[in-house]
């Protein structure tokens, strides 16, 4: 692993304490269940926050340059502060909880996206995968902890709103760290000219495969995250938390050991790969029925997030000039949480229309498998030279 500016790792630390807080959300569709609601109003609450999440990422987007990140990263802390602070005045299934989704929405996009953008500043592309990967797998032992730590507590009596307040509190700790980084040099960019938009981007081909495969993986994801809880709750008798608890081991091991070795393969050879293996996961959660399927699909799951999160996000803003590098990572994380939205709201009603959870994993394997064919259209069309990607 290699050695990067101090202020890389007071972000980290301070992105693992915003994620510790974070995670605990993922028992909100628990939190919800418990109160009575449908698979199809979870589905509403849970892409509430990521319509507003893509909805802000696109904004800043094209606001963010020029702008001081490191307020915006504060702001973002000081927003969800009061917003996890409200979800302790949720006692009822109200539409009060669509107002605090939306503004969770907010202040996530700017919290995750402002820290992603200031790590490429501040590192050099050729190590970004690296960079990036340890930057979210330090951020994702927050999926393995919270909802471990939240079963815990819940199974000894505590109630979901002292899980709440400890999100509170980790949050909090994020937003203090924002004091004491170290002050980050401003790039100078006024040479480039300035363009609004995205169109642009879309000029190198290779940018919109990108963002279809990165839509069909965030898509995936969401769909983990919102309904395999409750459809392990309801199926088995495993705890959904040791889902987590693996599927994060194995995604600390890739970022921290491996990243650097597997980004230099070919990329369209790793992408099928990937995305095969994220078909597999989906197509085996219809045979969970055993421990051993139940540690194999967290495995192979921790090995398709652990890869393609920082390998598609560096093709996405190694496809455009370094000045407008910011903008394309917001539309990777704006593609990304915009396929969670999107899978877990329509999947949300497709579940309660078949009364199966199955039909959403499945869903899911489909979409792996139309981005298999893409990435395949692409290498033979394009050659592997290319790499999903058109020449500037």
């Amino acid at each position: 692993m290699k050695k990067y500016n101090v202020i890389f790792y007071y972000l980290a630390i301070a992105n693992l304490s915003f994620f510790l807080g974070f995670a605990f959300y993922l028992l909100f569709p628990v939190f919800l269940k418990d109160m009575g609601a449908s698979e199809s109003f979870i589905g509403i609450m849970s892409s509430t926050d990521r319509i507003f999440t893509l909805i802000t990422t696109l904004a800043f987007a094209t606001f963010i340059r020029g702008r001081n990140k490191m307020k915006i990263l504060r702001a973002g802390y000081v927003i969800l502060v009061i917003t996890f602070a409200s979800y302790l005045l949720i006692s009822s299934l109200t539409w009060y909880i669509l107002i605090i989704r939306m503004i969770h929405g907010i202040g996530f996009a700017m919290a995750m996206v402002m820290g992603g953008n200031i790590i490429f500043d501040i590192v050099p592309l050729e190590n970004a995968a690296e960079a990036i990967g340890i930057y979210g797998a330090i951020a994702s032992l927050s999926n393995a902890i919270s909802p471990f730590v939240g079963e815990v507590l819940l199974s000894n009596g505590f109630s979901f709103h002292f899980i709440f307040f400890i999100s509170v509190i980790l949050v909090f700790v994020s937003l203090l760290l924002t004091f004491i980084i170290p002050k980050i040099q401003a790039k100078d960019d006024k040479a480039d000219p300035v363009k609004t938009g995205f169109l642009y981007l879309f000029k190198n081909s290779g940018f919109l495969n990108v963002s279809i495969l990165s839509f069909i993986f965030g898509g995936a994801f969401g769909v983990i995250t919102t309904y395999l809880p409750n459809f392990i709750l309801a199926t088995t008798n495993f705890k959904f938390s040791y889902f987590f608890v693996i599927f994060i081991a194995v995604l600390v091991i890739i970022r921290f050991r491996i990243i650097g070795r597997i980004s230099m393969i070919e990329k369209n050879k790793l992408l099928i790969f990937m995305f095969v293996t994220g078909m597999l996961t989906n197509i085996l959660l219809n045979h969970l029925n055993s421990m051993y399927i139940f540690i194999l699909i967290s495995v192979l799951y921790g090995l398709t997030h652990g890869i393609l999160y920082p390998i598609l996000n560096t093709m996405m803003v190694g496809l455009v000039p370094e000045s407008h590098r910011s903008k394309a990572n917001a539309f990777y994380a704006a593609c990304f949480l915009g396929g969670g939205m999107i899978f877990s709201l329509i999947l949300g009603f497709l579940i309660d229309y078949s009364g199966s959870y199955l039909v959403a994993f499945n869903v899911c394997a489909g979409a792996f498998l139309f981005g298999i064919i893409l990435i395949l259209i692409n290498y033979f069309k394009n050659g592997s030279r290319h790499e999903l990607s058109a020449k500037k």
